[in-house]
């Protein structure tokens, strides 16, 4: 019985165990440097701050006069939020003629007027010239208080 093929096996079983091992080192190189990649500015999402909320995405306003205050989030390629320095927003308001909010673009105080909604939009371009926008709706729902029924509370007898 010969066995002249039992190192050659024995190399073989090694030099796999070697690879699988190189294989293993890579994907963790991979996972290391994923994790020292700078983060880079990739999303943005507007939030609407107010007294009673501090809400990401749409709000709804349900007095005359309510206001919140639109900001801008930053997000990077890990969906955590971006810690470097933010290029400033241009901030907008579809209503233009402010019958739903009256908007101010420089602070982003969105205060309500009338029912109805208006959408703001930030938008900026990231340091790598990336151009990124979000646009959120502002509801304007104010109840409508029917006027009272008119109820007998008293009655008068007249003699005449």
């Amino acid at each position: 019985m010969s066995h002249h093929h039992e190192p050659e096996q024995i190399k073989n079983h090694q030099l796999s165990k070697l690879i699988e091992l190189a294989e293993a080192n890579l994907r963790l190189l991979r996972v290391i440097v994923g994790e020292l990649a700078p983060p880079k500015l990739t999303s943005i999402q507007l939030s609407f701050k107010g007294a009673s909320m501090a809400t990401a995405g749409p709000v709804t306003l349900t007095t005359v006069g309510q206001q919140v205050t639109a900001s801008v989030l930053g997000f990077d390629q890990f969906g955590q939020p971006f810690t470097g320095t933010m290029p400033s927003a241009t901030l907008s308001s579809d209503d233009t003629a402010q019958a739903i909010v009256t908007f101010d673009p420089t602070t982003g105080l969105t205060t309500a007027v009338a029912n109805g909604v208006a959408n703001i939009t930030a938008s900026l371009t990231t340091a790598e010239g990336l151009a990124l926008t979000d646009t959120e709706s502002v509801t304007v729902a104010i109840p409508v208080v029917p006027p009272p029924t008119p109820v007998l509370s008293s009655i008068k007898v007249a003699f005449a």
